[in-house]
């Protein structure tokens, strides 16, 4: 087992040498890219997008660390007059 330490060791390093230089170059690789502006939102100025409404109804059911309620795990819902 001891006579594997090395070995494992050493490739784990290399890996994680290469990786570390595979993200420099792309970072420095995507330097240079032009992003496009997201123009910036005022409450001035007219919403012209449909209303982006979510629901979580179908959440797993999961272990919390104090007493719940079954409506704790469910997600609700958006309405209203847009």
């Amino acid at each position: 087992m001891e006579s594997y330490i090395v070995p494992i060791g050493m490739t784990v390093i290399v890996l994680a040498l290469i990786a570390l230089a595979a993200s420099v170059v792309s970072m420095l690789f995507s330097s240079g890219m032009k992003r496009p502006k997201v123009p910036a939102y005022t409450l001035d100025q007219e919403w012209t997008r449909a209303p982006a409404l979510y629901s979580a109804t179908e959440i797993e059911p999961m272990a919390l660390p104090r007493p719940f309620q079954p409506s704790d795990l469910e997600g609700g819902y958006a309405s209203g007059k847009w």
